[in-house]
């Protein structure tokens, strides 16, 4: 691990420091999305009703992924905090029970993920035709999930420690060998049989399993952030609750979204299963184009949490404020490339037309709004980041469960589905605004008080 008493983000310009943590962060999850929509591509040469099938999925792989994230956010601002006060025996021992919290979780959550497949995937619409599949895919898929948490939270002790580097070679390997394992086990390339949907999952679980043994040896043996030395069980319940702390509100923040997300699914079943699938398609087209969104919030919590740390509370102001500004110029760019180019890149992985309407609807509509979901998510991260996790749970709460949902009924009785996509964009629109007036009101009067 780098020296922990010369933290990283504390020093130098702070537009350098977060590009330096930043664009490893894009490159890493630029191949993870891009995976993803290789994965759904691939599905939609195999037909409509298997993407349908994936599709119904996100909700769940996306609540296990918060799980995930959740845990990582935890360990991410205490170890960040940690290397600001320069303890380097601290940041070990936060590094190396994060981890073994995440895997514990994350087998309890297997088995139980195993036992209950069909039941919830039935309330979530999903019919005697794709239900079959699903439960091909999500039986193996379920397998990998301890897999994929432990480099989750792995990378995000890296990029608390300053390092992002390695964190985004890591990521980027596991996408690499999806995408190019993919076709050989989905449509039986070199003799292998031909699995289908199956194959993806196969796919997930074996990049993942290598992702983690990757992981775990840089971990231990070439960053020395692990030491499962002379463990103590009051030290590793210290260290779980301090994570636990921070944790168990980011959770609860992210797993609103998948939550969100199911309850739209089951709306848009209600149409055909087709529309499922467009909805799927426009969602990993939106992913890939938010990419630099999702990196920065990333970024944005590790720099701030050093720096405030640090008591260079000035310096971290000029991080968040640089962090917004981004947001909003990045949206309005996205918004305008989508507007002109979304149809064709929807018609690109499905040529059902009902599929190239639902994606390409929701492609107009909510991208208008990606500037100030940005913003939220900055203010997230930072609240995060700073120990005030209570705040940015209770901003998704109102975003999904006060403005999203209620809108999306609404919106789905007056307008159809077309309703239901402009409730999202109505929820990003306010609460973006909200994060942003949030934040200025929590931290400007400390950030005032050290000028002084």
């Amino acid at each position: 691990m780098t020296d922990q008493n010369a933290p990283l983000l504390v020093s130098g310009t702070v537009s350098g420091g977060l590009l330096r943590l930043t664009l490893p962060m894009i490159l890493g999850i630029s191949s993870s999305l891009l995976a993803g929509l290789a994965e759904t591509w691939y599905l939609g040469q195999l037909g409509t009703i298997p993407l349908a099938a994936y599709s119904f999925t996100f909700p769940v792989s996306g609540a296990l992924m918060s799980l995930s994230l959740g845990i990582s956010i935890g360990v991410s601002s205490v170890l960040a905090r940690t290397v600001g006060g320069g303890d380097s025996g601290g940041v070990r021992r936060i590094a190396t029970d994060g981890i073994s919290l995440v895997a514990i979780v994350m087998i309890l959550v297997t088995i139980v993920g195993e036992l209950t497949i069909d039941p919830l995937f039935r309330a979530l619409g999903a019919d005697n035709s794709t239900l079959p599949l699903i439960h091909d895919y999500m039986s193996i898929w379920y397998l990998s999930v301890v897999f994929l948490a432990v480099p989750s939270v792995g990378a995000n002790a890296l990029r608390a420690t300053g390092d992002a580097r390695i964190s985004g070679t890591i990521m980027v390997t596991g996408s690499l060998l999806q995408i190019i394992l993919g076709p050989f086990f989905i449509f039986g390339l070199f003799g292998l049989p031909a699995l289908g949907i199956t194959g993806a999952a196969v796919v997930n679980l074996i990049a993942r399993l290598v992702l983690f043994m990757v992981t775990m040896y840089i971990l231990a043996f070439k960053e020395h952030l692990l030491d499962y030395h002379d463990m103590r069980i009051q030290q590793v319940i210290d260290s779980w609750k301090r994570i636990m702390a921070v944790s168990i509100p980011a959770t609860a923040t992210n797993l609103i979204g998948p939550i969100s997300t199911a309850i739209i699914v089951s709306l848009l079943a209600g149409y055909s299963q087709e529309t499922v699938a467009g909805f799927g398609i426009a969602s990993r087209i939106e992913g890939l184009f938010v990419i630099p969104l999702f990196a920065l919030s990333a970024s944005i919590g590790p720099f701030v949490g050093q720096n405030w740390g640090a008591n260079y509370v000035q310096r971290a102001n000029q991080a968040m404020l640089l962090s917004f500004k981004y947001s909003l110029a990045w949206g309005l760019f996205v918004a305008i490339l989508l507007y002109a180019f979304g149809a064709y890149l929807a018609s690109q992985f499905d040529d059902n037309p009902e599929v190239i309407a639902v994606a390409t609807t929701y492609l107009l509509i909510v991208p208008l709004s990606y500037g100030t979901w940005g913003m939220l998510m900055m203010a997230s991260a930072i609240f995060n980041s700073l120990g005030k996790p209570i705040s940015s749970t209770i901003m998704s709460i109102i975003r999904m469960f006060v403005i999203y949902v209620p809108l999306a009924f609404l919106g789905e009785f007056l307008f159809g589905f077309p309703g239901i996509f402009a409730a999202a964009f109505t929820a990003n629109l306010l609460m973006g605004v909200i994060g942003f007036s949030w934040n200025r009101k929590t931290y400007l009067p400390q950030i005032r008080q050290a000028e002084q």
